[in-house]
């Protein structure tokens, strides 16, 4: 979980997975317009691990080793948000059914719903560090709808720097991503 948390936004380049698979951008067409920016994640950041002196699992045997990498690669596609609700339903539908997680993918179903908190956890953060991040994903929002503008294509939500409600993105992001999911995880 460690490792997939420092990776999953790993080489960002600020714009969504929308914008990415409308323009056809290299990214989208190799990874077939499926978790595009979370499947480049993983793969940069296992290219840097597999370099000369990174392989921090070069002691794991092979089966364990792809284990680790099914996990972290799992978790890391966990967080694109096209996958939130189908987690998110998934998880109480099962998990809060069963007083503990026993089988494998019990467990991986946990750890995406973690993961996915963490990812998403900005509301949770003291004022003024949770303002840092929200002017920080409101000008990515912002210079993705400038270059909408420039390529004449649809705003994407919240991405009008012209008329900007960075209150209501973000009401929005937490009465309908991060509330639901922390509170599913507080019942369980």
């Amino acid at each position: 979980m460690f490792v997939a948390a420092c990776i999953h936004d790993y080489d960002h380049p600020g714009l969504s997975n929308k914008f990415l698979i409308q323009i056809m951008d290299p990214l989208a067409i190799l990874y077939n317009d499926k978790s595009v920016l979370e499947n480049h994640h993983c793969a940069m950041s296992f290219n840097i691990l597999f370099k000369e002196n990174n392989n921090f699992l070069e002691h794991l045997d092979k089966e364990k080793f792809n284990e680790f990498r099914e996990v972290v690669i799992g978790l890391v596609l966990a967080t694109d948000l096209a996958e939130h609700f189908q987690i998110l339903s998934l998880f109480k539908k099962k998990i809060l059914n069963i007083p503990k997680c026993v089988q494998r993918e019990d467990k991986l179903l946990l750890m995406k719903i973690l993961i996915k908190c963490a990812d998403v956890s900005n509301p949770t953060k003291e004022r003024s560090v949770y303002k840092k991040w929200v002017d920080g994903i409101m000008e990515e929002f912002y210079r993705q709808g400038d270059r909408e503008k420039e390529l004449n294509i649809p705003l994407s939500p919240f991405g009008n720097r012209d008329n900007a409600k960075p209150n209501s993105c973000q009401k929005s992001f937490i009465e309908f991503i991060a509330t639901p999911i922390f509170d599913a995880l507080s019942e369980w």
